[in-house]
């Protein structure tokens, strides 16, 4: 009896371990995702559409903001990603 229960609890622990060990991998995954998607986002609003202006002033303008913002989702991005994996 006490054997079963000790190798019950085994499996249930490392079973859940391993699922929380899953979650969080995913969680990570999904913001490197989100990432992805927000500089995509980013490139297409800020420089796309100064570029494609023609003014050269837009066009520093533009990249000023895109750079700027990209820089900050990035640190945002970075720390957060930091914290999620100190919380595993």
């Amino acid at each position: 009896s006490t054997l079963t229960s000790f190798c019950l609890f085994t499996l249930e622990l490392r079973t859940l371990g391993m699922v929380s060990n899953t979650a969080s991998y995913l969680r990570l995954w999904a913001l490197s995702l989100a990432h992805t998607e927000l500089a995509t986002v980013f490139w297409e609003k800020a420089m796309l559409t100064t570029i494609n202006s023609g003014s050269p002033i837009a066009i520093v303008a533009g990249y000023a903001i895109f750079a700027g913002v990209t820089f900050a989702v990035l640190i945002v991005m970075d720390v957060l990603e930091c914290f999620l994996h100190a919380l595993r």
